[in-house]
């Protein structure tokens, strides 16, 4: 069963809040303070328009990256939930593999063994690529965060 995740954005009086939900409880908080980011800019006489626009490009660009977290997360829940029916219905043909071969002992036909393992090694190979997906949807998804994570520090810093 595959756990759910979610990404809520929210707007603060000082600036941007996003957090990440795992079952409906929150596993961390992110805040980045623009009131107190323009405050700073304006302190090393930065013009009040050009801090107010850093700080919007800035915000916008968390936006989108979250935006893009939030796609792929809900990218990798499709791929894992169809991963899921794929591996109960491989699990459904091994039974009935198993079943045909206990009823056909007696009354051997290599030719639908034969058929019958081709089709199941390309379940099994179908499986397998949806399996890689899942996995590089979340390399892709991780990948984004640390850069949108590294691009804000450069930027805040």
């Amino acid at each position: 069963m595959a756990m759910q995740q979610a990404i809520s954005i929210g707007k603060t009086r000082g600036g941007l809040s996003y957090r990440s939900l795992s079952c409906g409880k929150y596993k961390s908080l992110n805040h980045v303070d623009t009131l107190g980011k323009i405050k700073v800019l304006e302190a090393i006489n930065v013009p009040s328009t050009q801090t107010e626009a850093l700080t919007g490009a800035i915000t916008s660009g968390l936006e989108s990256v979250m935006e893009k977290v939030k796609a792929d997360i809900t990218k990798s829940q499709e791929y894992q939930s169809q991963s899921a029916r794929v591996a109960e219905e491989v699990r459904k043909l091994q039974a009935d593999i198993d079943k045909m071969r206990a009823d056909r002992r007696c009354d051997h036909d290599i030719n639908i063994h034969n058929k019958i393992e081709q089709g199941f090694n390309e379940l099994k190979a179908e499986f397998k690529a949806t399996k890689n997906e899942v996995v590089k949807v979340a390399i892709y998804t991780l990948a984004s965060v640390a850069v949108a994570g590294s691009g804000m520090f450069c930027l805040m810093s």
